[in-house]
């Protein structure tokens, strides 16, 4: 195996100073779970909106 570059190592650091330390899997963080669920079904709803409406504008070009 080969040594990590500074960058690589600095990368790692960072990313894992973003992560929680203590994972407890099964047990629901203090009402952290609602607000991820939230956000994340408004990124599909304004995905879909958003396709759905690119769609319909090159649809208007082509005709």
């Amino acid at each position: 195996m080969r040594n990590k570059s500074e960058t690589r190592k600095e990368l790692e650091q960072s990313v894992r100073s973003l992560l929680p330390e203590d994972v407890s899997l099964g047990e629901k963080a203090d009402g952290e779970t609602p607000n991820i669920a939230a956000i994340g079904l408004g990124g599909l709803f304004t995905g879909y909106l958003w396709g759905f409406l690119r769609g319909r504008k090159s649809g208007k070009a082509r005709r």
